[in-house]
């Protein structure tokens, strides 16, 4: 009879990515590193395929190893919830929401969203997953989750999908910026400003690069981009320059080292809620999503002048 992959060995494989070395992995399962080793190499002798490499006494990860851990926190993610689903039939808790959100919702509004929905519902245990948005298909794919706040546009069907606000970009400038007295900040006086971009292959950079392109304005300083609106914000704080990023991620630090400006020619940015496919609404889901209904229109309206 073929062996088997067992529990055991992913535990092992699990440990080791986040601990970094067999030592420290063995700490965390409560068991000998020779054990430990023991289970990888079972596991890669399953597999046939190597996960790690050994260099200068320390291990890295295969890029097979990344792909297959992905893969793995999603099992683990399902267990947990089965767990809590158990945990809650026997203690007939109040129930437990799982929430899958885009980078840019869990900056401000996701925040406030809570707030309010735990002041109604102080009996409800809330798991958070941040996703960023090349990952955001895979955790649709699995429906691991009760509700889902995105920015548009998702491949989705339609008839689980809620459109709910929409918001325009903001121009984000360090204090003290010449740019900071003008009511309005135009893409032709970015021109000569050292624009941080974000990387090449999102929705974002796509809008960006069309608003400028659209109007004939060439950018002149591109010497930085990095792959989060957060991070962006953080250089323009620090006076690494200049940018165009979602008025979610920007309204988080405004007035925190970061001014925000109205900017046009107008990006605009829509958001919403995913719902499982396979799964009626529950009772409780529909509670959070009126809240997040709520939220969404005070931050357009706050929004509106932007």
């Amino acid at each position: 009879m073929a062996v088997r992959v067992n529990l055991k060995q992913i535990d092992a494989f699990r440990a080791v990515m986040i601990a970094g070395s067999t030592s420290e992995a063995a700490g965390l399962l409560n068991v000998s590193q020779p054990a430990v080793s023991r289970l990888l190499q079972n596991l890669e002798s399953y597999i046939d395929f190597r996960l790690f490499i050994r260099q200068n006494g320390r291990l890295y990860p295969t890029p097979e190893a990344e792909a297959l851990l992905h893969e793995v926190e999603q099992v683990y993610s399902g267990l947990d919830h089965l767990s809590s689903v158990m945990k809650n039939i026997k203690l007939l808790e109040g129930g437990h929401l799982r929430i899958v959100v885009s980078t840019p919702m869990a900056q401000r509004l996701l925040p406030e969203v809570l707030a309010q929905f735990q002041e109604q519902r102080p009996d409800i245990r809330v798991s958070i997953r941040i996703v960023v948005k090349r990952e955001m298909p895979k955790w649709l794919d699995a429906q691991q989750f009760d509700v889902a706040l995105v920015t548009f546009p998702v491949d989705y069907p339609s008839a689980h999908l809620l459109h709910l606000a929409s918001v325009n970009g903001v121009c984000v400038l360090p204090p003290g910026h010449r740019l900071c007295d003008k009511p309005m900040v135009r893409a032709e006086d970015l021109a000569e400003e050292h624009f941080i971009s974000i990387i090449s292959d999102t929705i974002l950079r796509m809008k960006v690069d069309q608003a400028f392109a659209g109007l004939g304005v060439q950018r002149k300083q591109m010497r930085i981009e990095t792959q989060s609106g957060a991070s962006i914000c953080n250089l323009v704080a620090a006076g690494l320059g200049v940018s165009i990023v979602d008025p979610f991620t920007a309204s988080a630090l405004d007035g925190k080292g970061l001014v925000m400006k109205p900017f046009r020619p107008i990006i605009g940015f829509d958001f919403g809620v995913l719902l499982p496919i396979q799964r009626p609404r529950s009772q409780l889901v529909d509670e959070f999503i009126e809240v997040v209904r709520e939220q969404a229109r005070a931050f357009e309206e706050s929004h509106e002048t932007l």
